[in-house]
């Protein structure tokens, strides 16, 4: 079996791209470079770390409308972050906000705390949809003590649709969060079963924010 143009050409290719061999044996590893000692000194605000890159979500929600809204409802968004920032204190490190239906705003609403937070110099992390066990993407597994000094935000999505509560799916839809925050439009009625559903598969509801409310003080209960 011969090879023909196409055949050498290819190997030729290929041979180009792998790494040239080291003229010599690899420098050995410096011992201080891997076992650097940990800090002696603790931070005075636990939940400060203004050291720590954010997260690139910058760009969540509507940047005119989380401008709007963080002025007209300052208040509200200082008493939410004051909240957050008790809830992560007690040890609760992955907050969902969730709700029962489409359009009810709650990317806008993690946008605007996000913000919120991070005004106050707190490491804010954003993710989306369900996080999966309480490992998974960079959480710890330790009941969230206070040397991770992150707040994680979790755009949790629908919780409750329409219908009954099944707890094996808001077992599931609630994975890896262990505070949540409720979301109800206006013009829906209360649903105080949701909280305790929550409750029973042991996620702690900090309060529900009643969105496309007026006047602004009635945006948060």
């Amino acid at each position: 079996m011969t090879l023909d143009a196409i055949d050498q050409a290819f190997i030729a290719r290929w041979k180009s791209r792998e790494p040239a061999a080291p003229a010599g044996p690899p420098p050995a590893a410096d011992p201080a470079a891997t076992l650097a000692p940990p800090p002696t000194q603790p931070e005075a605000d636990p939940l400060r770390h203004s050291d720590a890159p954010r997260p690139l979500d910058d760009d969540l929600g509507d940047p005119e409308l989380v401008a709007r809204l963080l002025v007209a409802g300052g208040r509200q968004w200082s008493i939410l972050a004051d909240e957050v920032e008790a809830a992560r204190l007690a040890g609760h490190r992955a907050i969902g906000i969730a709700g029962g239906e489409r359009g009810e705003g709650r990317t806008t609403l993690v946008a605007c705390l996000a913000r919120t937070l991070r005004d106050r110099s707190r490491d804010v992390v954003v993710l989306a949809g369900c996080i999966g066990t309480a490992g998974a993407r960079g959480l710890p597994t330790d009941g969230g003590r206070l040397h991770d000094k992150r707040i994680v935000l979790v755009d949790a999505g629908i919780w409750f649709p329409p219908g009954p509560i099944r707890r094996p799916r808001l077992m599931m839809a609630s994975l890896g969060c262990d505070a949540a925050i409720l979301v109800r439009r206006a013009d829906r009625e209360p649903a105080p079963g949701w909280a305790v559903a929550l409750a029973a598969v042991g996620v702690t509801v900090l309060g529900e924010v009643v969105t496309f409310a007026s006047p602004p003080e009635e945006a948060v209960a």
